[in-house]
């Protein structure tokens, strides 16, 4: 009989606006040199912005961003992207991937009218705090979204 020790430290969700890619890739690099266990990273962004920042002149090759995430964060690291009437064309790296691209009646939760909003508040985001983020992702910020232990360091 194997016996399986399961976690069971209460988790956080911290979320962080940045609203420049060298800013996301300074705090990868810091939660990378932290080596945190159990720590899940996301990051949301438009795909627009990030070509912007990034001088990449193709308007419709995505495997460019997707190389990018899975190179800084993790090869293995999920990633994919949606289309949302509000914010346009948004890609989602990381442990958060499988809610936003979650299908319902043939679509995937983002992409429906309230989708972010909705799982922003799902995870633990109060009306402010979830309305304000979907505005700052709409403007071309970038979203760190860190699910960690309670008791880890204080990253943010």
């Amino acid at each position: 009989m194997t016996i399986v020790k399961y976690n069971t430290e209460p988790k956080e969700i911290y979320f962080k606006a940045y609203n420049e890619l060298s800013k996301v890739e300074d705090a990868i690099k810091l939660l990378k040199e932290e080596n945190i266990p159990f720590l899940q990273v996301s990051v949301l962004g438009k795909v627009s912005q990030f070509k912007s920042d990034k001088a990449i002149k193709s308007s419709k090759d995505i495997a460019i961003v997707k190389l990018y995430w899975k190179d800084l964060l993790c090869k293995t690291v999920n990633f994919g992207t949606f289309y949302n009437n509000e914010s346009g064309s948004i890609f989602i790296v990381g442990a958060l991937v499988s809610t936003f691209l979650h299908k319902i009646n043939g679509k995937s939760l983002a992409t429906l009218s309230s989708g972010s909003y909705g799982i922003f508040r799902g995870i633990g985001l109060s009306d402010i705090q979830a309305t304000t983020y979907i505005k700052l992702l709409n403007n071309g910020h970038y979203l760190l979204i860190l699910r960690k232990n309670k008791n880890e360091v204080d990253i943010f």
